[in-house]
């Protein structure tokens, strides 16, 4: 990944999602490797986080689709990327947490087999989150 790439991805999370810390280019490239992203001529249109939390479980995070790219199928295509990339490793279980307000995220993960197992308070965010889990290999 490109500092360019990185710095278009930290954009990107910093001004689509609701988050407590502030990315920055050089966050993204210190863990570049588990970041799938897609490209329009040079541009980050949409991304999504994927990475291990332990041997059978991987998380994915901050699925995000630039505005003008919303409604086409990206959300769909960045998920079936970070999902691969869990299987890939190794996942057996792939779980998110989505903010409680956030529909277009519950309408998608809720589309694509993931079932909301639990729900906490977020007191940094001042959010209520729900936990999505998705069974994907059981050997």
């Amino acid at each position: 990944m490109t500092k360019q790439i990185a710095e278009q991805i930290a954009e990107l999370l910093n001004a689509r999602n609701q988050l407590v810390n502030t990315y920055t280019g050089e966050s993204i490239l210190k863990s570049s490797a588990n970041y799938v992203y897609l490209e329009d001529s040079g541009k980050i249109i949409a991304l999504a986080e994927s990475k291990k939390v332990q041997w059978y479980q991987w998380e994915i995070s901050h699925v995000v689709v630039a505005e003008e790219y919303e409604g086409k199928g990206y959300g769909n295509e960045i998920l079936a990327l970070a999902e691969a990339k869990a299987q890939d490793g190794g996942a057996k279980v792939l779980q998110c947490t989505i903010r409680t307000s956030n529909d277009n995220s519950i309408r998608l993960f809720s589309r694509k087999g993931y079932s909301q197992v639990s729900r906490f308070f977020y007191p940094k965010s001042g959010n209520w989150v729900y936990v999505y889990q998705k069974v994907i290999s059981v050997k």
